[in-house]
């Protein structure tokens, strides 16, 4: 076997060496940029918001396995995962959203679930209090607390409006909760345009108390323009290991948030499953 890697590792080498000779030259770096994209794809990234090629709608089917009995979804804007967690599992959701017109949208699934959704109109952070939300479209998907992401070209773009929001942490909303409505947190899922640092460190007594099994952020180019990196999120987890969503249904894969590989500032959902349940079945 020793032999079999090295063999095969030598063959690599010599590949490398052919392909670095034949295309690390500029005329050839249209060809490496396109291979280069394509590879961050098929590693999750880039795969757009619909559940399906963002391999989210399957890691909720995983997440129904479990049987879950509460969900929280932070940043969720018209209501599109609550809604996948609500048909998919048998779940209560509670759900977070701090712009109106979204929340109008989000709100109306209650009909559909009676008795199993709990919409919260307003915004999740570090601490209790309001802040400013910047948006866009009455329903943005891209609202945000910070100001640094409107650096972002289709960001700052579009997040012309402002707007005064109230603001709770999860410490906060969850530590008179009845045992009865929140007898375990199973999920908590995290979509908030750069705010997910924030978001985490006004949960962590939440994290502590409850242990969910599964923690989900949306990871992309807003954490490069706060400063915020893979390895200084899973710093406020430790009891978390990070797992990549793979595109269209493929499952998860571990990452180790001190590879560069991982810290990629593009578009992806990362998922922190606590450390006790690993392996995974």
């Amino acid at each position: 076997m020793p032999a079999a890697r090295r063999a095969v590792g030598q063959l690599y080498q010599g590949f490398a060496k052919g392909y670095v000779f034949a295309f690390g030259r500029p005329r050839g770096q249209a060809v490496n940029k396109v291979l280069f994209h394509l590879a961050l794809r098929g590693q999750g990234f880039n795969n757009g918001w619909l559940l399906g090629p963002s391999g989210e709608g399957r890691f909720i089917k995983r997440l129904a396995g479990d049987n879950p009995k509460v969900c929280v979804d932070v940043g969720a804007n018209k209501g599109e995962y609550s809604a996948e967690l609500l048909s998919t599992t048998n779940a209560k959701v509670i759900a977070f959203e701090p712009l109106p017109k979204a929340y109008e949208s989000l709100a109306a699934l209650s009909a559909t679930y009676p008795g199993r959704l709990t919409t919260v109109n307003c915004g999740v952070g570090d601490q209790k209090g309001d802040l400013v939300l910047h948006y866009g479209a009455a329903d943005s998907e891209h609202a945000s607390f910070s100001t640094e992401v409107n650096e972002i070209d289709y960001v700052g773009a579009g997040n012309v409006n402002t707007m005064t929001v109230p603001v709770v942490t999860l410490d906060d909303y969850f530590a008179d909760a009845d045992p009865a409505e929140v007898p375990q947190i199973d999920l908590i899922k995290i979509d908030t345009e750069g705010f997910e640092h924030e978001v985490l460190v006004g949960a962590a007594q939440t994290i502590a108390k409850y242990r969910p099994k599964y923690i989900q952020i949306e990871y992309n180019l807003h954490q490069l323009m706060r400063g915020h990196s893979l390895y200084s999120l899973s710093r406020l987890l430790p009891d978390y290991v990070p797992h990549q969503i793979l595109p269209y249904g493929s499952g998860l894969m571990q990452v180790d948030p001190k590879r560069p590989e991982p810290n990629t500032f593009c578009f992806s959902n990362v998922v922190f499953i606590r450390r006790d349940t690993l392996p995974l079945r």
